[in-house]
Parts: structure tokens; C-alpha cells; sequence
């Protein structure tokens, strides 16, 4: 049960701290959804999805740094 709980904490903690530009919109989970064959890749992509903006926020604050 600790783990779900762990889970939870980092998914409220993320709520309102993910800059706009990075963040899943309507859209984007809309667009998972419908090319998802069932509930498991939906969640698959959305963490891919979720990875790749990831990596484009990193990019862009090393370019800031820079």
C-alpha cells in the first residue's frame, strides 16, 4: 500500500507546479485515449507522452542556462 500512496503524493505535489507548456491538456489526453487499444497502453502512453515533454523542459532549461 505504501507505494500507492507514494504515487498519490507525487501525483497531488506535481498539480499546479508543471509549467503550461509541458503539461497534458485536454487535448493531448484526448488524443492518447483514442489511439490507446485499452486502459493499460492509454497509461503507457500517457507516460510516454509525459517522459517526452519531460525531456523537452530539461532541454529547454539547459538552452536558458546556457
Amino acid at each position: 500500500m505504501g507505494r500507492i500512496v507514494n504515487t498519490f503524493q507525487l501525483i497531488e505535489q506535481a498539480k499546479g507546479n508543471i509549467n503550461s507548456r509541458y503539461d497534458l491538456c485536454l487535448k493531448n489526453a484526448v488524443d492518447i485515449e483514442k489511439a490507446s487499444a485499452n486502459s493499460y497502453e492509454m497509461i503507457a502512453n500517457g507516460f510516454r507522452f509525459g517522459y517526452m515533454q519531460g525531456l523537452k523542459a530539461a532541454q529547454a532549461k539547459r538552452r536558458k542556462q546556457a
